[in-house]
């Protein structure tokens, strides 16, 4: 939902707000008015020697009864029009999420297919030589790589907010996990970036390498995509208090202090999705605190001096 759209309807929640107290209001001055009207009619008729059987109220009384009556009605009515904002304030900016979702997993998902589809139509020319047929073969499986990864990501996801995902318990080398894992950064979306890894020399923790694999292949790829080309990316393994922490440093632009607090939600990515440069879904992250949380840790973000970001997860040994 546009921003326009998004700010006309809190307006419009705003007003309606306002309506109905003032309305509260009207209806509680005309209560106390017609009381009032009442008094001096009773009044009149008893100075004509007309009886009645009206008991007057007194004013103070009726006063307390409107005011002790609309205190209670007031409190209900803005306790449900603070759930009612809560409610619809959450639905947009879930709505705007999605939207930017889409908008940057269509953009994500033609590239490669226009890349593999262009590969294809060139294998089909029949001077090729066998080098350049073995080439324009790799680059469309990395094409093709590219979108089984997206598609894996947003299926992953999925499961982590519907249900969850069952988790191994297993011995793991995690020098080994991370040496492969930063190796293929280096061939492929970290090739422009200076990648550096820092672990011990033998390490093993009691858990699911698939989702340790997942955790630091998002934060790797997220450090390589927004930070600029040329610039370090320092992944880092080490035990503390019975823990083990994996951070991933790098000389980014960091986060804004207006998103800090939301990076890890679904879909949230920083700025407007029409005009953003850095391609992504919003789910790189999302999946690493997730996975985290299932394993009894945590994932942090933490300014980085100059400039730059550093995420650190940190999860129990065993």
């Amino acid at each position: 939902m546009p921003r326009s759209a998004h700010r006309r309807t809190l307006v419009l929640f705003g007003v309606l707000a306002a309506y109905v107290l003032l309305q509260f209001l009207w209806w509680a001055y005309l209560l106390v008015e017609k009381e009032n009207e009442l008094r001096m009619l009773v009044g009149q008729l008893e100075a004509l020697g007309v009886s009645t059987t009206h008991m007057p109220v007194d004013p103070g009384r009726t006063m307390l009864m409107v005011a002790g009556e609309g205190f209670v009605f007031v409190a209900l009515l803005l306790f449900g029009l603070w759930l009612t904002y809560r409610s619809v304030r959450h639905e947009l900016v879930l709505a705007r999420a999605q939207r930017n979702f889409l908008l940057a997993t269509s953009h994500e998902l033609r590239t490669p297919i226009a890349a593999a589809k262009l590969h294809l139509q060139t294998l089909r020319r029949p001077q090729l030589d066998a080098g350049q047929r073995e080439a324009i073969t790799q680059a469309a499986l990395a094409d093709v790589d590219r979108l089984a990864s997206l598609s894996e990501k947003i299926l992953l996801a999925t499961r982590l907010d519907e249900a969850g995902v069952p988790l191994l318990r297993e011995h793991v080398d995690v020098g080994a996990l991370l040496d492969a894992l930063v190796n293929t950064a280096r061939t492929t979306y970290g090739a422009a970036h200076e990648l550096r890894l820092e672990r011990p020399a033998t390490l093993e923790w009691h858990g699911d390498a698939d989702a340790l694999r997942s955790i630091v292949g998002n934060l790797v790829e997220n450090a390589c995509k927004y930070a600029p080309a040329s610039t370090r990316v320092d992944v880092a393994c080490a035990v503390r208090d019975g823990r083990l922490e994996l951070t991933v440093a790098d000389e980014g632009p960091g986060v804004a202090p207006e998103d800090r607090g939301r990076i890890f939600e679904r879909f949230h990515r920083g700025g407007r999705e029409e005009t953003r440069q850095v391609k992504g879904t919003g789910l790189g992250l999302f999946i690493v605190d997730k996975l985290a949380r299932a394993m009894g840790g945590r994932a942090e973000h933490r300014p980085r001096a100059p400039h730059g970001s550093i995420f650190a997860v940190l999860i129990p040994l065993s």
